[in-house]
């Protein structure tokens, strides 16, 4: 049996179904039909019955199927292993992110990338707010997901993987608790509170006024800019997904008009991404893995 024989028949095998393996495979359905009646006429019998309403195995099918599928993702894993240690692309990656909910998106991908890259292994990593360049620069991470903007000369943006929209996280008495939404201009005599070490180009991309200036307070972390919003301290620029994943009694979130986004995109030190990191950048760009 030829590999394109294997392939559309171990595919009709799980689809029991001549176009949506016709689909699967990006070939005409009349290919899959001729690729199994020619199968069919090496074997001397049926390898599957049909009906206008459905498709099954056969015996000689369902045996056919048991022993050689096994044997061709053995051949397939071979194959991937080989083709891995020639590109460089075994070996350990260590990989950073910021946020739990980029840690939502990037576990589907480090899943999908262990499957699709045999002898490789990924790690990951939460990096403080406080300390978003660090891990890189102190090469405990080959990649990192970051919120943007990073503007630093040592290090390279590559694509955004999430993007959601900021919110202003007030104290549940706040005076402006009960908006549906605020506005720049509500927020002229606030005290915005940020995590310390953050750059102040950062600071600024997220501010949702320019002028005049805000008082600006600077915290150890981010769970202490929390407290201290909830505490009555200030007010905050957080993701929209704080509430569900960071709750705190007394803290509410409320859309900003024209407000600012964060971004979070792939970062890693300039003219240093190993052959295992770019395989990863390439299949996080091409979302494999994600919902």
């Amino acid at each position: 049996m030829e590999r394109q024989d294997i392939e559309v028949f171990l595919a009709l095998a799980q689809e029991l179904h001549f176009a949506r393996t016709a689909e699967r495979l990006r070939v005409a359905p009349a290919s899959v039909s001729q690729t199994i009646k020619k199968l069919e006429r090496r074997f001397g019998a049926q390898l599957f019955t049909r009906s206008t309403r459905r498709v099954e195995l056969t015996p000689l099918g369902r045996q056919l199927l048991d022993e050689l599928g096994p044997a061709y993702a053995q051949v397939q894993t071979a194959i991937a292993r080989a083709m891995a240690t020639g590109h460089g692309t075994t070996g350990e990656l260590h990989l950073g992110y910021m946020s739990a909910a980029v840690a939502r998106r990037i576990l589907p991908l480090v899943d999908a990338f262990h499957a699709t890259t045999p002898g490789c292994r990924v790690t990951i990593r939460e990096t403080a707010l406080d300390d978003l360049h660090g891990p890189l620069r102190r090469t405990e991470v080959d990649l990192s997901i970051l919120p943007l903007p990073v503007a630093e000369p040592d290090l390279t943006v590559g694509p955004v993987l999430l993007s959601e929209a900021a919110l202003l996280a007030v104290p549940t008495d706040h005076r402006l608790a009960r908006r549906d939404q605020v506005t720049p201009e509500d927020l002229t005599r606030e005290t915005f509170l940020f995590a310390q070490n953050l750059p102040d180009y950062w600071i600024e991309h997220h501010l949702p006024l320019a002028r005049p200036t805000p008082t600006i307070t600077r915290l150890p972390g981010f769970q202490e800019m929390l407290a201290y919003v909830a505490s009555g301290h200030g007010v905050a620029i957080v993701g929209a997904q704080t509430e569900h994943l960071y709750p705190r009694p007394g803290l509410t979130c409320l859309p900003i008009a024209d407000g600012p986004t964060f971004d979070y995109a792939v970062v890693w030190r300039t003219g240093g991404l190993t052959a295992l990191a770019s395989a990863f950048l390439h299949h996080a760009a091409n979302g494999r893995g994600s919902s």
